[in-house]
């Protein structure tokens, strides 16, 4: 994982990435942190930010935490 201008990522996309990591790290229930990322996406990011990140996801795995990436498929689930 890591703040993600080492991987090509313009500024915004950089800053996408730290926020998430930050949020999956910050979260105060530590029982269910990906559940929590998830309500937190989806309630707080527009549409747009929430499938830019996805992308980013795809396309630069190694620059988000892993329970980013398991908030990311829980909003799959729900979003398809």
């Amino acid at each position: 994982m890591s703040n993600g201008s080492e991987h090509g990522l313009d500024y915004e996309q950089a800053r996408l990435v730290k926020m998430v990591n930050q949020i999956a790290s910050n979260v105060p229930n530590r029982d269910d942190i990906a559940g929590q990322v998830a309500v937190h996406l989806r309630t707080f990011w527009t549409p747009v930010m929430r499938a830019d990140i996805t992308e980013i996801a795809r396309q630069h795995p190694e620059t988000l935490a892993a329970q980013v990436h398991n908030a990311l498929d829980q909003l799959q689930t729900v979003e398809a």
